[in-house]
């Protein structure tokens, strides 16, 4: 898709949210231009899957009116991946509908009018909304959150969405078992974020993502342990008690080119059985099998 639209500006930036409203908002995409099948876009827009409430509606502009705003686009992608990985026109509305939960602020003219309800009238304090999905379009912009989304096929309007601040927090609660639910139940996960990145140069400091791990730290350790060498591999035997690796024995065939190099491992303080293997009365490798205490 060919575009001149940035987000650059407002990347990471909150001094100027007025700009921002009116720059996601304003219908200036083309529906022909933009990287969906049209066919496709009809098709969705026929069964009423494009239509998302918007509490702040699209900024009116002299543009074409079959123009869609960046908010729009954003949830047309939306769909687009969710019809992809087999979602059904309902579970796509069920998804839209939860988005489209309304969050009310209030807004007043000034503060004294903020701390006076008498003065408070239709003219000069107001109630007004966004969406959940736009706090979430918001929230990336701004605040350069890495949302991602996990759908769930037997209830998809009940995803679960985070970041890392979120992992983080489930880290420091001591909530990992309620993180790790929501891992291993089956589900589609999507890179909310990464709808965002085209429209970022490449000189800008892009989201900054981390490995999520809600592994053990024994799991962990034995998948590092597993990692090293692992060229050299030849077998891995995992020992478990109720459930948890306890033990591990990693098994190497190592090529030696100098057989006084064999006393080199001989030597090593570790817990070990060394198989060696001779060609015509030489040395050519070694079986190393090395036992570890997780």
């Amino acid at each position: 898709m060919k575009n001149k639209f940035v987000l650059d500006p407002y990347f990471g930036e909150l001094s100027d949210p007025n700009s921002l409203v009116n720059y996601i908002y304003a219908p200036i995409f083309l529906r022909t231009k933009i990287d969906v099948l049209y066919f496709d876009f009809l098709n969705w827009e026929n069964h009423d899957l494009l239509d998302i409430d918007l509490g702040l509606g699209t900024i009116k502009t002299d543009y074409k009116k079959t123009a869609i705003s960046f908010v729009q686009y954003v949830w047309i992608k939306m769909v687009e991946a969710l019809i992809k990985y087999g979602f059904s026109y309902n579970d796509v509305k069920a998804i839209r509908k939860k988005l489209s939960k309304k969050l009310h602020y209030s807004f007043s003219s000034n503060q004294k009018i903020a701390q006076n309800k008498s003065l408070q009238t239709s003219d000069n304090y107001q109630e007004f909304y966004v969406t959940e999905f736009e706090r979430y379009v918001f929230s990336t912009i701004a605040n350069k959150y890495n949302f991602k989304f996990f759908f769930y096929k037997d209830a998809p309007e009940d995803y679960f969405v985070f970041d890392d601040s979120l992992f983080d927090m489930f880290i420091e609660f001591n909530e990992e078992d309620k993180l790790r639910e929501k891992f291993n139940k089956d589900h589609f996960s999507f890179s909310f974020y990464k709808i965002f990145e085209p429209f970022l140069s490449n000189e800008i400091d892009a989201f900054k993502t981390k490995s999520i791990s809600i592994l053990s730290n024994e799991e962990s350790k034995t998948l590092r342990m597993i990692r090293r060498n692992y060229n050299e591999l030849k077998s891995i035997t995992i020992r478990f008690k109720e459930a948890k690796p306890t033990h591990l024995e990693i098994k190497t065939n190592k090529k030696v080119s100098v057989e006084s190099r064999i006393m080199e491992h001989i030597q090593k303080r570790d817990y070990s059985t060394i198989v060696i293997q001779t060609v015509d009365g030489s040395v050519v490798n070694f079986e190393n099998t090395k036992k570890y205490k997780l």
